[in-house]
C-alpha cells in the first residue's frame, strides 16, 4: 500500500514517505470539500467546493503515484547494485581457476623510530626543572 509508512524499511526514500503524506492530506481535504459542498450553507458555493474536491483527489492521485515510483526507484536502484556486485563476484572467481583468489594482506610497514630532540636552553630547564644530559 502507497499510504503505508514503516521507519524500520529504509529501502524507502524521505521523498516518498513525505509525497505520501501529502497524499493522505489531499485526500482528506477532497472529503472536506465534499462535506462543504452538500452542507448547503449559504457562504459556500457549491460548484467551487465540488471543484476543489475534484482537484484535491487529482492531485492526491498525483502524489501517491509519484510516492509509488520513487519506491520501486529504490527497489530497482537496490536490485541493480546487487546485479553488479555479483557479476564482479564471478568475474573475480573466474579469473582464478582453482576459486576464489586468496586474499594477500600487504606487509606491515616498518619504519626506524625516529626519536624527536627538543632543544631547550638551560635557563629554561632550570626553571622547569629538567636534567640535562
Amino acid at each position: 500500500m502507497v499510504f503505508e509508512i514503516d521507519p524500520d524499511r529504509p529501502d524507502v526514500p524521505a521523498l516518498a514517505r513525505i509525497l505520501s503524506g501529502m497524499s493522505v492530506l489531499c485526500l482528506i481535504g477532497s472529503a472536506v470539500f465534499i462535506m462543504l459542498a452538500f452542507a448547503s450553507y449559504d457562504w459556500i458555493n457549491e460548484s467551487y467546493a465540488m471543484a476543489g474536491s475534484v482537484g484535491a483527489f487529482s492531485i492526491a492521485l498525483i502524489f501517491a503515484g509519484q510516492a509509488k515510483i520513487l519506491e520501486l526507484l529504490a527497489v530497482v536502484s537496490a536490485r541493480v547494485k546487487s546485479r553488479f556486485a555479483i557479476e564482479n563476484l564471478v568475474k573475480a572467481t573466474s579469473a582464478t581457476p582453482g576459486g576464489p583468489a586468496p586474499e594477500k594482506n600487504p606487509p606491515p610497514i616498518t619504519q626506524p623510530i625516529k626519536e624527536r630532540v627538543i632543544q631547550v636552553s638551560d635557563q629554561q630547564a632550570r626553571e622547569q626543572g629538567f636534567k640535562l644530559r
